[in-house]
């Protein structure tokens, strides 16, 4: 992790995600969220970060084009161990289809 720590600023900022170091320094003027959320993942695993926004699959192959290199030890390492291969699910894409299911079911029985 240290090594990643100096890539920690707009101009030179790498990321731990799902174990696995990525440069998104060109990505900094981009990314919808303005940069400053990236940066603010800097210097620790951001795969939590990564996950809680729900980023899209569309993000997630975007993110292949940053790829530096496999993570090599630290909290990410074993972070990365429990995930099943490539980006998790997120609670709200699994809810919010339920959701929306119960509702048109106890619309149609009001109606």
């Amino acid at each position: 992790m240290s090594e990643v720590e100096k890539h920690s600023s707009a101009d030179d900022l790498w990321l731990v995600i799902d174990g696995k170091v990525y440069d998104v320094t060109p990505f900094m003027d981009d990314h919808p969220g303005g940069g400053e959320i990236m940066l603010s993942a800097a210097g620790k695993d951001g795969t939590q970060d990564f996950e809680d926004v729900g980023h899209s699959p569309h993000a997630r192959e975007l993110l292949k084009k940053f790829y530096l290199d496999e993570f090599a030890g630290g909290a990410a390492s074993g972070k990365a161990a429990t995930k099943s291969g490539g980006g998790g699910v997120s609670i709200i894409a699994v809810l919010l289809p339920l959701l929306v299911v119960l509702m048109a079911y106890f619309a149609s029985k009001l109606s």
